[in-house]
């Protein structure tokens, strides 16, 4: 009988030994991964080009990177403040197309998610559907609603939130530049 007594306690020993192993790797991964998460990008640094999948057609394109000049929409399907800024994109999207101005909104979201924050939205052939990785690139600190100029050779102009001041004058620009043609 003491030899079961014996067995049980070094059984309750053993498994809170594998328990407080496991929870120290756990502990270690997290801290690591706390560390390799990307900063953030400032006026005047390249945007890695990043790969991902349109939402219309499923087709893999990318965004950022040298090319066209684009702005880079980081908005997210559950911010109220990002559903009220969906009129002001929409009214955007003729204007910024005429001025050879690429306009994505680019997401870690799933279809379905994207699907119900959209609607029947005109931005939802604009938007590239990325990994967690490559939107933490460009948006590690999950900011919405919020926006990255990318000029022609793929270098950051400006970042802010939608709305900012930088905003307004890009908005203003492309105004301006649609009463000029006219």
């Amino acid at each position: 009988m003491d030899t079961d007594i014996l067995y049980f306690t070094l059984a309750v020993l053993a498994a809170g030994l594998a328990l407080n192993l496991k929870l120290t790797l756990a502990v270690l991964q997290a801290s690591r991964s706390e560390r390799e998460v990307p900063q953030s990008l400032l006026p005047g640094m390249p945007v890695p080009a990043i790969a991902g999948r349109a939402f219309g057609d499923g087709g893999k394109t990318t965004v950022g990177g040298p090319g066209q000049p684009a702005v880079l929409l980081l908005l997210a399907s559950g911010c109220p403040k990002c559903k009220s800024k969906l009129p002001e994109l929409e009214n955007l999207l003729p204007r910024a197309r005429e001025a050879g101005l690429a306009i994505w909104l680019v997401s870690q979201e799933p279809r379905w998610r994207l699907r119900r924050f959209l609607g029947s939205s005109p931005l939802a052939g604009h938007v590239v559907r990325v990994s967690e990785r490559d939107y933490k690139t460009v948006n590690p600190a999950l900011y919405s609603p919020a926006y990255l100029f990318v000029n022609h050779e793929g270098v950051l102009e400006a970042a802010g939130f939608i709305g900012d001041d930088n905003w307004q004058a890009m908005r203003g620009q492309l105004e301006s530049g649609l009463e000029e043609a006219a």
